[in-house]
C-alpha cells in the first residue's frame, strides 16, 4: 500500500508531504485495476451508447464526479474541451475523460497483463467481440454493434520503461467510441 501511495505522490510530481488529498493513497493495484475495469464496463461502454456519462447512475450517484483539479486533468492527458471524471474508489488513480461519442479511461499502477484481460473478459462476456491483431503487447481490440450503433473498446497498456511509457508505473488505458 505504501508502494502505490508512493508512486501516487511520484505521478502527481510531488513529495510525500505534499500528497494531493484527491489520491487514493490505500489504493492496492488490484483495487486500481478493478475500478478501471467497472468504469469501462459501466461508465464509458453506457455513455458513448448515448447520454454521456453526466446521464449515467454512477454520476447521479457520485460514483464518478467531474473535477477541474489541474493535476488530474494533466496526468488525465485532457484536452481543454473534455470533461474529466474522478472515480470515487479510485481518486486519482482512475480516470474517465470524455468528449463527444468518445470515452477514455486510464489507470496507473496494476499489473498491464491482468488488467487488460481482466477487462477484456469483463467485455466478452457483454457480447463484445475480440479483434485478433498484430499489435502485440498489451493491446486488445474489441466492438459490438447494439441499436444500430458500433462500440469500439481500445485497451492498451504499458509496463514502466516500455516505449512511450514516461511513467515509473503501469499504465492501462481504454479508449470507448461509438459511430453510428
Amino acid at each position: 500500500m505504501r508502494a502505490m501511495a508512493f508512486a501516487l505522490m511520484v505521478l502527481a510530481g510531488g513529495t510525500a508531504h505534499a500528497q494531493r488529498a484527491a489520491v487514493s493513497a490505500d489504493l492496492s493495484p488490484e483495487a486500481a485495476g478493478e475500478a478501471f475495469k467497472q468504469a469501462v464496463v459501466s461508465v464509458c461502454v453506457p455513455a458513448v451508447s448515448g447520454g454521456g456519462v453526466s446521464s449515467l447512475a454512477a454520476a447521479r450517484e457520485g460514483k464518478v464526479q467531474p473535477t477541474q483539479d489541474a493535476e488530474t486533468r494533466r496526468q488525465s492527458g485532457a484536452a481543454p474541451d473534455e470533461t474529466v471524471w474522478d472515480v470515487a474508489d479510485a481518486r486519482g488513480v482512475v480516470t474517465v475523460r470524455e468528449k463527444s461519442a468518445r470515452c477514455v479511461v486510464s489507470v496507473y499502477g496494476p499489473a498491464t497483463a491482468a488488467t487488460v484481460s481482466d477487462a477484456t473478459l469483463a467485455l466478452l462476456v457483454r457480447g463484445f467481440e475480440a479483434h485478433v491483431g498484430t499489435a502485440g503487447g498489451f493491446t486488445q481490440t474489441l466492438s459490438k454493434t447494439s441499436d444500430g450503433r458500433r462500440v469500439t473498446v481500445q485497451l492498451t497498456g504499458a509496463e514502466p520503461g516500455s516505449p512511450g511509457n514516461q511513467s515509473k508505473f503501469s499504465v492501462v488505458t481504454a479508449t470507448v467510441f461509438a459511430v453510428q
